[in-house]
């Protein structure tokens, strides 16, 4: 659950930084070089586009330059037929940006928790269990994109990610003297005098988005260019992909808290007694964001940048306390609550894929995710004694998700 001092920021930090240069120094040249595109145009237009005399050092099977040479985004013209035509920024499919592709990945996430240290059982006054005490181990799960850009660099996206099933535990053993949090282990008999807790934490994460995107694109191999990668002669284009779309995520968790064994001499209890809570978060709301590629011949790097800002809907329930000698005798009914906030979901992830063919990339990476304003399910243990505890919700709490990604992508 939560990592010693939550020291997640720096990786959220180097993962942005990971991103932002490739795309930025691709997107830099939008507004820079804009003139020269003009003019490349008009020269070509007017049949005066020279090719550059043959020279010792170029790559063989390279195709000369043009006199009038940037390295900027391509600009999307007419062809006086009302289609966009894109020069020689060629996408999947030939003469064009137009491709439509799918991407899978199976990701294996580690995950931290930034929520309250709320003590769950003791002994003698020490604390034995806390709320951020249990810890996740790593969970795969899966990421699939769908989406199509057409010759004038616009298209869409849809996607979707889960994670289902991650899972912490924590137990403590001794002398019969354990017992819950105070004061409500004073009203539950078998809250105290136990010889075990034992805390449970699952938990599950699924996400949908669908986005609208615009691409620029830059040319390929140039001896002139500002920029290294475009210097090498197996150089093939670079690609910046605009985004904003919607988002959902979903966050659904239950957590557990069990004494058992112990008991008076001669009266032992007759079994364990357990409190039981779940919450749930949903979030919906827009997303923005950037994703930049660069490709040469078999290599390619490529990584995304997103954030939304949601409103979310939360709630948490939780199970009836009752007497372990009457199981009957309720201690504390069943309670829950709902409530609204605001939350906000990162998504970083920067990537290596090798071309396989003329179809197929086999990729790898690694991922960042966060989130904030969530129900966690511990943060919805209450001790309290009064009429009225149990319900209300915690809410406020964050989960930040990082790990590799293995995986395979086509276009056509």
């Amino acid at each position: 659950m939560e990592r010693a001092g939550w020291q997640t920021g720096s990786w959220w930090m180097v993962g942005a930084l990971l991103v932002a240069i490739p795309v930025a120094g691709m997107a830099a040249d939008d507004g820079v070089m804009l003139l020269n595109d003009a003019a490349s145009v008009l020269a070509a237009e007017n049949g005066v586009v020279g090719e550059l005399p043959p020279n010792e050092f170029m790559p063989d099977g390279m195709a000369t330059e043009p006199l009038i040479h940037s390295s900027s985004p391509e600009m999307f013209l007419s062809n006086g037929q009302g289609a966009c035509t894109t020069g020689n920024c060629t996408g999947s499919t030939a003469g064009g940006l137009a491709e439509t592709y799918w991407l899978f990945d199976v990701i294996f996430f580690q995950r931290d928790n930034q929520s309250t240290d709320q003590v769950l059982a003791g002994s003698n006054g020490n604390a034995l269990i806390t709320t951020g005490e249990p810890q996740f181990t790593v969970q795969p799960g899966i990421r699939l994109f769908r989406g199509s850009i057409d010759d004038c660099g616009r298209g869409w996206e849809l996607g979707y990610l889960g994670v289902w099933n991650m899972f912490a535990s924590l137990e403590e053993g001794g002398p019969a003297n354990i017992q819950g949090a105070d004061p409500l282990s004073l009203a539950v008999d078998g809250f105290n005098d136990r010889s075990l807790a034992r805390a449970t934490y699952s938990s599950s994460l699924n996400t949908a988005e669908a986005n609208l995107l615009l691409r620029s694109c830059h040319r390929g191999f140039s001896r002139v260019s500002a920029y290294p990668w475009e210097r090498c002669g197996n150089y093939r284009r670079g690609t910046v992909d605009w985004l904003a779309g919607f988002r959902w995520a979903g966050l659904d968790e239950a957590a557990g808290l069990e004494f058992s064994g112990g008991g008076l001499p001669g009266q032992p209890f007759p079994g364990p007694s357990s409190y039981n809570v779940r919450s749930t978060t949903n979030f919906f709301g827009a997303q923005i964001g950037g994703r930049g590629r660069m490709e040469w011949d078999r290599w390619a790097i490529d990584g995304w940048a997103k954030a939304a800002l949601a409103g979310t809907a939360m709630s948490q329930s939780a199970d009836p306390i009752v007497s372990v000698f009457n199981p009957a005798d309720q201690i504390r009914p069943a309670r829950s609550a709902t409530e609204g906030g605001v939350g906000f979901i990162g998504d970083i992830n920067i990537n290596l894929s090798y071309r396989l063919n003329d179809a197929w990339r086999m990729r790898a990476g690694y991922n960042f995710i966060w989130l904030t304003g969530v129900a966690l399910a511990p943060n919805q243990f209450d001790f309290g004694a009064t009429n009225t505890a149990g319900t209300g919700l915690a809410g406020g709490g964050g989960v930040f998700l990082q790990g590799a990604n293995l995986g395979l992508e086509t276009a056509w």
